[in-house]
């Protein structure tokens, strides 16, 4: 829903009742994944989707009825061969959709929390009596909105503890389940090094949901300027921009600078962290000569093989904005507990 939040809060400045409709739950292959969101407008506007455009137009209708003064309710799409059809996921997975009218105070509330980058979730009545559509926000101190039940209270605040980005489903009584929602700070990428690939770099990196710091100790290079999309720019050398920064396991680093007394003080600085990804450009050449000289700064080899260089995965591009999705395709790929076709892994003997 996060993503939506300003259109949300647009509409609703205008005077606009807002409807919003939920993945849930997910079996087999499906386009959108549990938490994925669509909302209309009285207006009859939409944004955001639950597939990949094979259900929302039976959603929208759902959503206008409860507009209209309808109740919340679920909606199940799938496909079997009796059903070819009609109305269903091409892919051949299952889906849960819940439908509800938006809290008018939820958007602001969720609004106020994402601001200030803590954790939170949001507990959702969507199967049971009386209290279908009920949502409660839900912190590890205190819970707002709605009428809390304790074992979702309990169940959320254990998903935040745990660092859980994906929603799930969670029985509370016979016939009463309770959708729970964690929303996460963003992860952080740290961009060492303002150079021309960490513009597009920043770009694809924003548009991606990550928090974005860009340090250099040139000025010229570190400026608002060039990094209007950055949520922070440093101009900083690179161990001082890393010990400004809370770095654990939902950070990453790339290194872009190709600059040994800029880049090796801060590969020394990053390996000493639980940062979840440390890039550095450069050939296998390059790195080769780097790791020789990276134990005058404590380094050792086994902590060198945390290191993704040559880095990027392996897309045989060669400008800036190539070399950008490279590199991103490959935090991503991290990120998500995928290999990917990594140039490390493939021992490749590209200049990246």
């Amino acid at each position: 829903m996060h993503e939506l939040l300003a259109q949300i809060q647009d509409w609703q400045a205008a005077g606009e009742r807002v409807a919003i409709a939920t993945v849930i739950r997910v079996a087999g292959s499906a386009p959108r994944q549990v938490g994925a969101s669509m909302i209309v407008s009285t207006s009859e506007r939409m944004a955001g989707s639950v597939s990949g455009g094979c259900v929302e137009t039976t959603v929208y209708e759902e959503l206008m009825d409860i507009l209209a003064g309808g109740r919340p309710r679920t909606l199940h799409f799938g496909i079997t061969e009796d059903m070819i059809w009609d109305v269903g996921l091409a892919c051949g997975g299952t889906i849960d959709v819940f439908c509800q009218e938006l809290n008018p105070l939820l958007a602001t509330t969720l609004a106020e929390h994402l601001a200030r980058g803590e954790p939170f979730a949001l507990a959702t009545v969507v199967a049971g009596a009386g209290a279908v559509g009920e949502t409660t926000l839900v912190t590890q101190t205190e819970t707002m909105l709605g009428t809390s039940i304790p074992a979702a209270v309990t169940a959320a605040r254990e998903l935040l503890a745990a660092r859980v980005a994906a929603g799930r489903i969670l029985p509370v009584a016979p016939g009463t389940e309770v959708f729970l929602q964690p929303f996460l700070p963003p992860a952080v990428l740290v961009i060492i090094g303002g150079v021309h690939t960490a513009i597009p770099l920043t770009r694809f990196a924003k548009e991606l949901g990550f928090y974005v710091v860009v340090a250099d100790p040139r000025a010229k290079f570190a400026s608002r300027e060039r990094f209007p999309e950055a949520n922070e720019v440093l101009i900083k050398w690179p161990d001082e921009a890393l010990a400004h920064l809370d770095i654990d396991d939902a950070t990453y680093i790339v290194l872009l600078t190709h600059d040994p007394k800029i880049d090796e003080p801060a590969l020394a600085t990053a390996l000493k962290t639980e940062a979840a990804y440390v890039g550095a450009i450069g050939s296998r050449g390059t790195h080769a000569a780097r790791y020789e000289r990276m134990a005058q700064w404590g380094i050792n080899a086994e902590e060198l093989k945390r290191v993704y260089g040559p880095i990027g995965l392996d897309l045989g591009g060669r400008t800036p904005e190539e070399t950008a999705l490279s590199i991103i395709s490959e935090v991503v790929a991290v990120k998500n507990g995928r290999n990917g076709a990594s140039l490390r892994a493939k021992g490749s003997q590209q200049g990246r």
